[in-house]
């Protein structure tokens, strides 16, 4: 990056902490991964990529899992560069909490239409990589801003609105079985989907979970139960006690007796 008074250059979008936290996780799994199977340690692949028939298995969190591991270094950086450019803009735009909701829902909707489409009959066979997630965040960022033109391939100028249609076309006919179509295509609909709830419908997906505010929620609620159940034990206490100064002791029968020595044993 260079700098002086007047302008600023820099490569790409600024980089969010989303974006980052999502690109340095990824890459970390990738490399780890690939350290692993250098000592021919091969776990990952085979508990985490989409194997359909695994989840047919109750292996169901491959719909997720699968798109943090990549095939080979070209595929994670293809998919860690678009992710780059195109979903820093969309986290400064709706923010990193909307952001995962739409990278990770693009995700899963990608690999249950995999796997849907798998037990109809169409082989999918294991799947990896973060296409899914990166084609929903590609197609909210064109929905967003279709006229915006790009270098394709550092080369040719195209606008954003061109761009997925390009890619598809490329995947079917240059990629072959080797492209999850069907991940791109989930993702894509996760990202039409998000697209129009945040624009049109005005849907907040900014929502605040504390796991704090949580448990200190829970422990009101207990509190609560508890002097409502100690306040009705009061009042049932008075009561036999008004009863016993009326009639005497041996007017209680054997389960007011019990209830009284209970009560006054605990509390």
């Amino acid at each position: 990056m260079a700098n002086s008074n007047s302008y600023q250059v820099r490569f790409g979008p600024q980089l969010t902490d989303g974006v980052k936290q999502l690109i340095i996780f990824t890459c970390a799994v990738f490399f780890i991964n690939l350290i692993l199977q250098y000592f021919n340690i091969r776990f990952i692949d085979p508990i985490f990529a989409l194997n359909p028939n695994m989840v047919n298995h109750f292996f169901l969190h491959q719909v997720f899992t699968y798109g943090f591991l990549h095939a080979d270094f070209m595929h994670l950086l293809f998919n860690m560069l678009n992710l780059f450019f195109f979903g820093s803009e969309l986290e400064s735009l709706w923010g990193k909490k909307n952001f995962f909701i739409l990278y990770f829902a693009s995700i899963v909707l990608g690999g249950f239409l995999t796997w849907m489409v798998h037990n109809f009959g169409l082989n999918q066979g294991i799947v990896v990589g973060a296409s899914g997630g990166v084609f929903g965040v590609m197609v909210c960022y064109a929905l967003l801003w279709p006229n915006r033109e790009l270098l394709f391939m550092l080369i040719f100028p195209i606008k954003m609105k061109l761009l997925i249609p390009i890619l598809i076309l490329l995947g079917f006919f240059y990629g072959g079985d080797r492209v999850a179509h069907f991940a791109h295509l989930g993702g894509i609909l996760a990202g039409v989907g998000f697209f129009f709830a945040k624009t049109k419908y005005k849907i907040n997906f900014n929502f605040n979970f504390s796991i704090s505010r949580f448990l200190q929620k829970r422990k009101m609620m207990k509190y609560q139960e508890e002097m409502y159940k100690r306040q009705h034990v009061k009042e049932s206490v008075d009561l036999l006690l008004e009863k016993i100064s009326k009639k005497g002791m041996n007017s209680l029968t054997k389960k007011e007796k019990e209830f009284l020595k209970e009560a006054s044993s605990k509390y």
